[in-house]
């Protein structure tokens, strides 16, 4: 079910029919209309909107329908402010946020989020591929890109990718800031706390022979070099997680391309 920001002609994000009776149980301001729900605050402003929807998420998370809390808030732009020709534009500070909220609250609302991912290669074809912790939220265990993550409020993307890199990967910033931006992929799909809406930009890395990835903050358990043909496997016997996926078959077809 579509949900609207004030007289916005296309929807915020996407409910569930349970999430939206939910909202309509516990909020009077959220208006039930033929096309979905329509939301806003008086003052139609990026403050007033913030703080509404922080307390808003704080009593569905504790009601237990927002779980895997962060305390990390994304900024959301509306389509008509990061939208051009079809294509999403470069999230930036140039660009007025309609609000931002927190993180673990996005699925729940269906809001389009963004995150950097970085393909790793190294210069003889073989991929470098994280596995993602047990203890993670979303997608355990499953295979993932060298480095990747969620793009918090008032980070450049630049930023967010050498950031990630280090923390995720033990890579320096020397190195982090030679990855080459390879353009983006959108990804959308029903999930269990709601449904997923990300735009993933995508970044390639050649990695050297001496270096080796080693994981900083605990979100990796293992990296592992991956040949081609394994990462075409990992892909097939759905091992990799969807986004992942996405991002390296997009280096691929994106270097057949332009070869």
């Amino acid at each position: 079910m579509p949900w609207y920001l004030g007289s916005a002609h296309s929807p915020a994000g996407y409910l569930t029919p349970a999430h939206a009776k939910v909202i309509l149980s516990i909020r009077k301001d959220w208006t039930s209309v033929p096309h979905g729900l329509v939301w806003d605050t008086p003052e139609h402003t990026h403050a007033t909107r913030s703080a509404a929807l922080q307390s808003l998420a704080i009593e569905l998370r504790d009601l237990g329908h927002v779980t895997g809390w962060r305390n990390e808030k994304f900024s959301f732009w509306p389509d008509s402010e990061i939208m051009f020709n079809g294509q999403c534009i470069e999230p930036t500070n140039a660009h007025q946020a309609a609000f931002e909220m927190e993180r673990a609250a996005y699925r729940f609302f269906g809001l389009r989020s963004h995150a950097v991912h970085v393909n790793g290669f190294t210069e003889d074809g073989f991929v470098w591929c994280g596995r993602r912790s047990l203890t993670k939220p979303t997608d355990p265990g499953m295979l993932d890109n060298i480095a990747a993550g969620g793009l918090p409020v008032g980070e450049s993307l630049q930023l967010c990718c050498v950031r990630e890199m280090a923390e995720e990967a033990g890579l320096s910033e020397a190195l982090a800031s030679t990855a080459v931006a390879n353009g983006q992929v959108t990804t959308c799909r029903s999930v269990a706390r709601g449904w997923h809406h990300e735009t993933l930009w995508v970044y390639n890395l050649v990695v050297p022979a001496d270096v080796q990835p080693v994981n900083q903050d605990g979100e990796v358990a293992e990296f592992n070099l991956l040949a081609p043909q394994q990462v075409v496997q990992a892909i097939a016997s759905k091992s990799m997680t969807v986004d992942a996926s996405c991002v390296i078959a997009h280096a691929v077809l994106h270097a057949i391309a332009h070869a």
